[in-house]
């Protein structure tokens, strides 16, 4: 082999002894066969300007496993985590080629130290550049025991027609590990247990669980109250599938599913059962546990999940013990393999280990995943104080589902008669106290250099014909009945597409591990072209974070002319060492091969990214953490001004969060406390409700200031809600607000809001979506998009619907806290469009997220959209009792039991709900009720 060219990166703070930075490259001019060259780097700081010492003259050996990697490619990138060294480390790169045949060529990284050894990370720069990076060094006392190891990868590729075989080895020490990783149960004590020993389940301890099919993830079991489902045998709960033939032919599911809610709470603790599950294809047995008050965060997944075990029924070596939170969702996952046997042959016991900041999960009593980092947001809203959503009360669930998104439905292969799911005992250990004084454990995130081009791809010329089926640089999948191949040659790469699929990632080419700079301007390039005319999807996701857009899902028109395609976006999240880029194909309405080649990543500049200004959050709420929630001690956002003496806090009783002030004698006009929090979005010219409950000593008061304006709370001795309209007819001098305490006394204070003095909030949808909450089933969320449209529309909700799915709600735009008075008539409008001929359902009523009851205030009504806006209303008398809650519902998916498949788009604006009077007989809409109180409700009124 002739031209051999290595090249790696340089860790920031590091150079070569001749001052090069950025990039090492290293030649050789001709490798005959068999014969061993070796060439290599050494790395100095930049700021000590000293040499690292390196193996002190020792010769290390270069054996190791063999492990996929690309170590040697050009431009590779490093790990995410790489390795990080002391001062005292050279790294040597050694290479070998042979010149014919199936040749090889060999790399491998070597370093000692002495009595001293690198971390096992060190591995993790076999995926990167073989180049540790500078900064934190690991090392163990001297005296402390070593074990030397050695990792080797290697990666194949074609030169000049012929295959190659490009190897890394590295060699390292790691301290041996002495820490005990198995389960103890010191401190602990029994709360509770259920060994199954009854006859019959015992309902003083759990509640069954009715559910129809589909009533999440897709699967197909109704969850029924049924001695065939749910029963108890030798000892232990057993949770059965039943096959049933429906008298048209299909088939039907039914099975169980148990829980402990209100029965059985636990906040923290140790849980454990032993169970046995099904094997077969479309089982998913799971023992995993919820918030007892689901509200206190907001609906899943912001009120969080722990799963402690799953078990796919199409393989029964492994469990998942994952935690869910965030929204938009997020998810955290271990999974641990047996060795030898599986979970449906025998009883194993399943424990997670819950407390303070830090949740771990054991199989058989070892450890197999440990969590810490977690969140509880809601987007347009601010990050719930750590460690929400995990500080609260959860019940323990039981139950086999059967088929759905995961496990995928049952085949000809499932013995559902011979199947089922036995749970042997359940039990729940607790300590007597636990500290939850706990911080969010800080991540480090290591961010990669470009090339010398400043392209951040790899391989972005295809110059590679690398393994698309790995995980390294370029790969191409498919999924949901995608089937398509993939192919590199002539520097670029073609996909030639039998099926498309059902989503847009049925075809799917990506690139991870992209370095993202929060305030970071990228764009991206690439040439690419079309057998015939068609679109393909482009985006920049974050895997780690739930696959949220970097850069939103582009459509891209292809045609049979090579073009080249840019795209620009600003990164405004954190730093994330693992963006993908997409390149998605399927489900576009064509089967047409796709060819691309050129393809850049770019940073082609940096923003810096602030707090910003306050604006409406997604709520309405224009005060930020009025709820006490958010931030150090819970008082983000706001600003406290104490007297000598004076305490200012936020309690945390049984999750009961309210602003506590302790105010000393000697507390007056002149010398307050005060707590503020300045720059609210307030303008002249609009009329605002202003809201908080508060709680003092009779006779006592606080007074608010809000925009210039004083308002005084007269308390009573019990917590009471205050509320006052708050008027700007100019623009004021300062839009802040403060919550001032005059005298001494505890003072409690929740729930602050300044609001739109309107029914309907951001009717207009001049603030974004702010206020409102869209909502696409997860089983047709890749067919749907929402945007506020302020470049063809004048600020209206737009959606794109590519599949309505099967039900009127599974797409809806959604306003929470609308508050409908007992016996007072309104009425509800709003505008819409279609482009093409379809219906839309909309209402009032009632929230039934706690007890399922949706009961429409208003009516259901049912429109039928054109391509022109129109205006649609609903005039009706709440008739039930005043609620404060009711929830504005506009529906787009199957609305009248018809299924829309064809893309197509709806726009909303100026939605509307003012109060009326009575209307006259003959002003009653056509079709609605010419009667008052036809149901009685407001007893004889009318």
């Amino acid at each position: 082999m002739t031209d051999i060219r290595i090249q790696g990166s340089i860790p920031e703070g590091y150079q070569t002894e001749e001052g090069v930075s950025g990039q090492w490259e290293a030649q050789i001019e001709k490798a005959e066969a068999g014969k061993i060259l070796e060439t290599g780097v050494k790395l100095i700081r930049k700021t000590t300007g000293e040499v690292p010492d390196g193996n002190n003259g020792e010769d290390p050996s270069d054996t190791g496993s063999t492990s996929k990697d690309p170590g040697v490619k050009p431009g590779q990138k490093p790990a995410a985590g790489a390795a990080k060294t002391g001062d005292g480390v050279e790294v040597i790169l050694w290479a070998a080629a042979a010149a014919a045949g199936i040749c090889a060529v060999g790399a491998a990284v070597r370093s000692k130290k002495g009595k001293r050894f690198l971390s096992l990370l060190l591995v993790a720069a076999l995926t990167g550049t073989l180049l540790p990076a500078a900064g934190t060094s690991v090392q163990a006392a001297e005296a402390e025991p070593t074990t030397e190891k050695t990792a080797e990868a290697a990666k194949q590729i074609t030169v000049d027609g012929k295959e190659v075989t490009l190897t890394a080895r590295i060699t390292y020490q790691v301290k041996n590990q002495e820490e005990d990783t198995s389960l103890s149960y010191e401190g602990y004590e029994l709360k509770w247990e259920d060994q199954f020993e009854g006859e019959t389940l015992n309902r003083d301890d759990w509640n069954v669980e009715l559910h129809d099919p589909g009533w999440v993830n897709n699967e197909l079991q109704s969850y029924v109250d049924s001695p065939e489902n749910i029963y108890i045998e030798d000892g232990s709960l057993v949770l059965k599938p039943v096959e049933k033939v429906n008298e048209d032919g299909t088939v039907s599911y039914t099975s169980g599913r148990v829980n402990t809610q209100n029965k059985h709470d636990f906040k923290y603790g140790l849980f454990e059962a032993r169970v046995k599950v099904p094997e077969g294809q479309g089982f998913l047995p799971a023992f995993w546990m919820m918030p007892t008050n689901e509200n206190l965060y907001g609906q899943w997944p912001r009120c969080g999940e722990i799963d402690i075990m799953e078990v796919l029924g199409n393989d029964t070596d492994t469990s998942y013990g994952t935690i869910h939170y965030g929204n938009p969702h997020s998810e955290s996952q271990g999974s641990y393999t047996l060795e030898e046997g599986t979970f449906s042959e025998e009883y194993h016991v399943f424990d997670v280990e819950w407390e303070p900041g830090k949740i771990s999960w054991y199989v058989d009593g070892k450890l197999i995943h440990t969590e810490s980092s977690w969140y509880s947001a809601t987007e347009g809203q601010g990050e719930i104080t750590y460690p929400a959503p995990f500080d609260q009360p959860f019940y323990i669930i039981l139950n086999l589902a059967v088929g759905g998104n995961w496990p995928g439905n049952p085949d000809e292969t499932t013995d559902i008669a011979g199947s089922a799911y036995y749970i042997d005992y359940v039990k729940v250990y607790q300590k007597d106290s636990y500290d939850e004084n706990v911080t969010k454990p800080v991540e480090d995130v290591v961010l990669r250099d470009p090339d010398e081009n400043g392209n951040y791809i790899v391989n972005g010329d295809f110059s590679v014909k690398e393994d698309l089926t790995d995980d390294q640089d370029w790969t191409f999948l498919t999924a949901l009945g995608g089937e398509a191949e993939a192919s590199i040659d002539n520097n670029e790469i073609a996909i030639t597409t039998e099926n498309e699929g059902t989503v847009d990632y049925s075809v799917q080419l990506v690139q991870p591990n992209l370095p993202m700079k929060q305030g970071g301007v990228y764009q991206v390039s690439f040439d690419a072209y079309a057998d015939t005319d068609r679109t393909m999807k482009v985006n920049v996701s974050a895997p780690d974070r739930s696959y949220r857009r970097y850069l939103e899902d582009t459509a891209i028109n292809l045609t049979a002319e090579k073009q080249t395609y840019t795209l620009d976006f600003t990164m405004t999240d954190s730093d994330d060492a693992n963006g993908r880029l997409e390149f998605n194909m399927g489900a576009a309405g064509s089967t047409a091969g796709i060819r691309i080649s050129n393809v850049t990543l770019k940073k082609t500049g940096e923003i810096e990214i602030t707090e910003g200004d306050k604006g409406i959050l997604a709520d309405g709420n224009y005060v930020y953490n009025g709820s006490f929630q958010e931030g150090e001690g819970r008082l983000g956002y706001w600003d406290v001004q104490k007297n000598e003496g004076a305490q200012v806090s936020v309690t945390n009783e049984n999750n009961i969060r309210r602003l506590m002030i302790s105010a000393p004698e000697g507390t007056s006009a002149e010398n307050p406390v005060i707590v503020s929090q300045s720059d609210l979005a307030l303008s002249a010219g609009n009329a605002y409700a202003m809201s908080f409950t508060a709680e003092g000593d009779a006779g006592k008061s606080i007074s608010v200031k809000a925009a210039g304006q004083t308002f005084t709370a007269d308390l009573t001795g019990a917590e009471e809600e205050y509320e006052y309209k708050l008027t700007l007819d100019e623009a004021p001098a300062d839009t802040d607000i403060a919550i001032c305490v005059e005298e001494p006394g505890v003072f409690y204070i929740d729930n602050v809001r300044i609001v739109e003095d309107s029914l309907i909030k951001n009717g207009s949808f001049n603030a974004g979506f702010s206020g409102y909450e869209p909502y696409v089933d997860s089983s047709i969320s890749s067919d749907v998009t929402y945007v506020v449209d302020s470049l063809t529309e004048d600020n209206a909700a737009d959606f794109s619907i590519g599949n309505t799915g099967d039900a009127a709600w599974k797409i809806q735009l959604k306003q929470n806290n609308v508050e409908l008075e007992r016996g007072q008539w309104y009425r509800l409008s709003l505008e819409a469009k279609a482009s093409t001929p379809r219906k839309l359902m909309f209402a009032i009523q009632r929230d039934g997220t706690s007890d399922n009851d949706w009961t429409p205030y208003s009516g259901e009504k049912i429109v039928d959209l054109a391509e022109d806006y129109n205006t649609y209303e609903i005039i009706f008398q709440m008739t039930a009792e005043t609620d404060p809650k009711a929830v504005l519902s506009i529906s787009m998916g199957a609305v009248d039991g018809i299924q829309i498949t064809e893309k197509h788009r709806i726009c909303i604006d100026n939605i509307n709900l003012e109060k009326i009077d009575a209307p006259e007989i003959g002003e009653q809409p056509i079709g609605e009720n010419l009667l008052t109180n036809s149901d009685f409700a407001l007893g004889s009124e009318g």
